[in-house]
């Protein structure tokens, strides 16, 4: 088990460990920087709970271990949203240039990942909702039945338009995925996990759970506090932080740490076939995949950093700048960018030699969390985040 998982080796020891002992808890939290793991094991530890021999290996025939590769099995359900499309689009390139069982995999595994929000499960009482995408649903799973492992894959030139379609329909779907994770699915799910499985656990992911809402949260307590006989829920969360002390209470934590430099080269030649040196990790190559031009990105995180510590420069923010960073596409990058910079800052390794206090910066790293945190729960104008953001950092540690 856990063969697909490139580094976090301590982690990996321990829940297999745990797994093997029967010691693993039935909730968990994987916390940890984005495109660390976190995703891949809890899938690996879902396949582990429902394979019917117990051993987990990567190619066991079991019909559990053959549903959770293929991310098909009726006991796994997921919840919160991902970088659907851009996940998408990088496997469905890797499986064009390679046409491989491997590069097969991949794909069929990112276009479910995001179809498992769409569960039948997840959207009783309002399917309608769910009813505006259902045509894409339907074309995206017949067109991904002719490219599943096993299947002999069309030429290039059918290959190239039937992941067309794909991508194409998937970026409408995804866009029906809401960011925050809704009170009414926590209860369904709830309801669900105290039905009878087919399987020998029922496992529950719920991916970037920093995001539920204050009444998604109180419901998700109810099965913490209680969680049915063979019912296991997997949180994952880049902001261990963000998630409210009374979950975190219930849960068992798993840190996933940053990756080295050496295994992201590993991630990315071995499973996106990538040998592309200017991508030095897998934030960078799906920055890239998303037409995020990652040296002017940080050219331009540079200039809002150095209006906010110029003390004799303007006290208002570069409209034309503010503009650029409130894209959509651009404006989460941006976060983590100056995140980035600021420790690097504080690391002194900043290029530019500054030096701050450490209270100053530990106030910037405070300012960005809640500009972020405003712009995922409460979905306010990216615009209006950054102006408010660049003030509260150009006036936190400056004299009264």
């Amino acid at each position: 088990m856990f063969e697909n998982i490139i580094g976090q080796a301590s982690v990996v020891d321990r829940l297999k460990e745990e797994i093997s002992a029967g010691t693993l808890p039935s909730s968990l939290l994987l916390y940890g920087t984005e495109y660390s793991g976190k995703m891949s094991a809890a899938l690996e530890i879902a396949r582990a709970l429902t394979c019917e021999r117990g051993t987990a290996e990567w190619n066991c025939s079991c019909r559990g271990c053959e549903a959770q590769r293929m991310l098909a099995h009726q006991d796994t359900v997921f919840l919160g949203p991902r970088y659907f499309t851009t996940e998408i689009a990088a496997c469905a390139d890797v499986l064009l240039r390679v046409r491989k069982t491997p590069a097969q995999y991949l794909l069929v595994r990112a276009v479910r990942k995001l179809l498992h929000r769409f569960d039948p499960l997840l959207w009783e009482g309002t399917e309608s909702k769910r009813g505006a995408v259902q045509t894409q649903i339907d074309e995206v799973e017949e067109r991904l039945g002719d490219l599943l492992p096993g299947s002999p894959l069309p030429n290039e030139k059918v290959l190239a338009k039937t992941l067309g379609v794909i991508n194409e329909r998937c970026v409408k779907i995804a866009g029906a995925v809401t960011d925050n994770i809704p009170i009414n699915q926590i209860r369904k799910v709830i309801f669900w996990a105290h039905t009878t499985g087919q399987s020998p656990a029922k496992v529950l992911i719920v991916e970037s759970a920093e995001r539920m809402l204050d009444s998604s949260r109180n419901a998700l307590l109810r099965i913490l506090e209680e969680p049915p006989r063979g019912v296991y829920l997997i949180l994952t969360t880049t902001r261990r932080g963000a998630i409210i002390p009374t979950i975190q209470s219930r849960l068992r934590p798993y840190h996933f740490a940053a990756r080295s430099s050496e295994e992201s080269r590993q991630v990315l030649s071995k499973i996106f076939r990538e040998e592309n040196p200017e991508y030095h990790d897998l934030r960078d190559y799906f920055l890239a995949w998303n037409d995020t031009d990652i040296e002017f990105l940080k050219r331009e995180t540079g200039r809002f950093l150095n209006g906010i510590l110029d003390s004799g420069g303007s006290s208002k923010p570069d409209d034309e700048l503010l503009s650029f960073l409130s894209n959509p596409r651009v404006f989460r990058p941006f976060l983590e960018e100056l995140s980035t910079a600021c420790g690097r800052i504080l690391s002194g390794k900043e290029e530019a030699g500054r030096s701050l206090p450490i209270e100053r910066l530990e106030g910037f790293s405070e300012a960005i969390r809640s500009t972020l945190m405003q712009s995922e729960q409460y979905n306010q104008s990216a615009s209006l985040l950054l102006e408010s953001l660049y003030y509260a950092m150009r006036k936190t540690g400056r004299p009264a």
